[in-house]
């Protein structure tokens, strides 16, 4: 089996599909790969399908009506990766957000028809969607609260934790999207680190 596909069914082991509702699930699937800068999908664009992102590092943005670029999470390997999408009045699935890559990624690209599988076939689907809603939900709030109560420089300290290797991975101007601060700020908080 293909290593990406091995490291999909290691994360989705633990809520209960058999070994051949997997192979029929990957049967839906395909590899895909997305370079860097590419958008995976874009916010108010259909969305029929979610990902799980084996190699590389992608990151979720929103534009402002000013046209500014709002980061406000970043998703690494073993990861899944949804555009947040809700349900509409036109019984289709628009993404809430814009999905960008930082690097050259490879994914598993699964359509709603295999989640849709997933739900038909396994007595425990019910807790892989659980899992993502809440995963995601956890992440948001966390991120909102941080917002709220914490400094820049608590926010700064906390980044590598939540995302190890970011500063290696995604730009300053990313980094800086994400934090809420400008490129120049940002880059005075790191000379203040290193100087103290």
């Amino acid at each position: 089996m293909n290593k990406a596909y091995t490291s999909f069914k290691n994360l989705i082991s633990p809520f209960g599909l058999s070994e051949k509702e997997f192979k029929t699930l990957i049967t839906y699937c395909e590899l895909v790969q997305f370079k860097k800068g590419e958008n995976i999908m874009k916010e108010g664009e259909r969305q029929s399908k979610l990902y799980f992102l084996y190699k590389g590092i992608i990151r979720y943005y929103i534009m402002s009506n000013e046209g500014e670029i709002h980061t406000y999470g970043f998703r690494m390997e073993n990861s899944l990766v949804t555009g947040y999408a809700q349900h509409n009045n036109q019984n289709e699935y628009r993404a809430e957000v814009s999905i960008e890559c930082l690097e050259d990624c490879d994914l598993i690209e699964i359509p709603f028809i295999a989640t849709k599988y997933i739900e038909s076939n396994s007595p425990d689907a019910h807790k892989v969607a659980r899992y993502l809603a809440e995963s995601h939900i956890i992440e948001l709030v966390r991120f909102i609260k941080e917002l709220d109560t914490k400094s820049i420089l608590e926010r700064y300290s906390n980044l590598e934790e939540t995302y190890p290797g970011i500063h290696q991975r995604a730009t300053q101007q990313v980094i800086a999207s994400y934090l809420r601060t400008t490129p120049v700020h940002l880059s005075r908080i790191k000379k203040s680190r290193i100087k103290s």
